[in-house]
């Protein structure tokens, strides 16, 4: 295998600069079919090797550091694309008017966050030295790309590493401990490992990451495999949750179909009676419509929902700062103990999608007639954070609209901790595509992360209920025009990562990897003697 490793290497020497590029490129695109909705790891395995393969042949250029930067670069962006390449669908939904900005999802998006770790790139090639030791500086540099770019100018932690193991299995849940940024690092160390097999060094050194990583996977394995064996949730007695999820075109979510679409919704929502049911789900921005500002809308909803249980829904809503109109993409509690509908809780998104809802160059893209491509609202103010609402009848519980239910430890803890998640989204943006589906495995990370159950209410997405340990209770396929009834289960303890975060796991990892470093040095000073 070295020697058909050696004549590759040698082979992509010879070629030209932009075969080299390319390749890269289509490895690391192809790297993305380890994630939703196929799962296939040892894909992500194979290209991380010959990225760290080729990251290797980056030192014997003029310029190394650059040649590393350059190198990763054209891998990640093929891996960026494959995996955000269905953002571009939002911009099709009014094409006549955004058609112009594919540039932006596709070229600006990917080759942005490629920064990023062509940056790790750039690291690992100047700190790095040829033998098994760089498969422990390749985890760290590029981890630490991971964990800068789910934090950095508010975070984008979509389709990480440890993303690769289907949420709910015996891998995952080494996530209550660790989350899946600490996962993350595992799947970088062990993927790549691999590769230390044919470095410089005694082979009494080289087979040593190797034999870590299948300790460490084992490991890994185990924990699920035991947490899971024992993994007994209790439905909540009584507890009903009715999600109702429509499907139709983005396009059609107008504010001239307003009543149609209401109706729709009131229609489904009563179809089977509302007797024995806890809440009715709505997804986000269920109806194109400043309902606070629309009584006739609101009082055909009380005629259906008089007297029955909530409704908890994503609505837009607007109001005044002084003279400037803010706008909130926004999330309702809805109650009818009167007869009539009174909102008796309000939470207001704060993650908001760059472009999408908010625009942080705003100033800029204004000069070209563009603000965002929201079509209920001009753009959107954020929320002051994370709340738990209450509902009568419920547990308390934590909204999450649309992708903030990628970030890790979003939401209250400690004595406020609510008893339950609750995801709302309007997937239709995106279509019949992989990131509705990707969102629906991170939102099994969340779960396990938090102890909580998931509960997801989508438009032209993935309906249905996640238990504590990331498991499914019930899921709508994206198609589906369906309401769909579930029970409401009960939450686990508060989790160890709930708690505590990364800090543990990134202190406990450079240790171990210290100890690594030692234990090559007296190997190969043993192999010396």
């Amino acid at each position: 295998m070295r020697r058909a490793l050696r004549r590759l290497s040698a082979r992509m020497r010879a070629a030209p600069a932009w075969m080299r590029a390319g390749a890269l490129f289509l490895v690391g695109a192809a790297s993305v079919l380890a994630h939703a909705p196929l799962h296939f790891q040892p894909m992500l395995a194979i290209a991380l090797i010959v990225l760290i393969g080729a990251l290797d042949t980056a030192r014997r250029r003029p310029r190394p550091a650059l040649a590393g930067f350059w190198r990763a670069w054209c891998f990640s962006a093929g891996m960026f694309l494959a995996g955000t390449w269905w953002v571009a669908n939002a911009f099709l939904v009014n094409a006549e008017a955004h058609a112009w900005l594919l540039w932006m999802p596709l070229i600006a998006l990917p080759g942005g966050l490629a920064l990023i770790w062509g940056a790790a790139g750039a690291a690992y090639v100047r700190f790095s030295r040829p033998g098994p030791t760089r498969i422990a500086v390749f985890a760290v540099a590029f981890m630490a790309a991971e964990l800068f770019r789910s934090t950095a100018l508010s975070g984008f932690p979509w389709n990480l590493p440890g993303h690769v193991w289907p949420g709910g299995g015996a891998f995952s849940q080494v996530a209550s401990l660790m989350g899946a940024s600490g996962l993350s690092f595992i799947t970088l160390f062990t993927f790549v490992s691999l590769a230390a097999l044919w470095g410089r060094g005694r082979f009494a050194a080289r087979i040593l990451p190797p034999a870590l990583s299948v300790l460490m996977l084992s490991g890994v394995y185990a924990f699920g495999a035991a947490r899971l064996s024992d993994a007994q949730i209790d439905a909540r007695p009584g507890q009903v949750l009715r999600i109702v999820q429509a499907h139709f075109p983005q396009a059609e979510k107008t504010h001239e179909n307003r009543g149609a679409i209401l109706e729709r919704y009131l229609e489904m929502s009563a179809r089977d009676g509302l007797d024995g049911v806890s809440a009715v789900i709505w997804p986000e921005v269920a109806i194109p419509a400043y309902l606070q500002q629309e009584p006739e809308l609101v009082s055909r909803i009380s005629e259906v929902f008089a007297g029955g249980p909530p409704l908890l829904m994503g609505a837009v809503r607007y109001d005044y700062e002084g003279e400037t109109v803010r706008y909130f993409n926004s999330f309702f509690v809805t109650e009818f103990d009167t007869g009539l509908a009174e909102v008796t809780g309000i939470y207001d998104k704060t993650r908001l999608v760059p472009f999408g809802e908010g625009n942080p160059i705003r100033a800029v893209t204004e000069l070209f007639g563009f603000s965002s491509l929201s079509t209920n609202s001009p753009f959107y103010t954020p929320g002051e954070g994370p709340r738990v609402l209450s509902a009568r009848g419920l547990p308390p519980f934590a909204p999450l609209i649309c992708y903030e239910a990628i970030y890790p430890r979003y939401g209250v803890t400690g004595a406020q901790r609510p008893a339950w998640l609750l995801n709302v989204s309007n997937d239709a943006w995106f279509g019949h595509s992989s990131g509705p589906r990707q969102l629906v495995n991170q939102a099994r990370y969340r779960a396990i992360e938090a102890g909580l159950p998931v509960v997801r209410g989508a438009l032209a997405g993935v309906s249905g209920g996640i238990d504590p340990f990331g498991r499914t209770l019930a899921l709508l396929p994206i198609d589906a025009e369906e309401t769909l009834d579930i029970p409401l289960v009960a939450e686990l303890p508060e989790t160890f990562y709930a708690r505590h975060g990364d800090a543990p796991w990134i202190i406990l990892g450079m240790i171990l990897l210290s100890m690594v470093q030692l234990l090559l040095v007296f190997i190969r000073k043993w192999a010396h003697a």
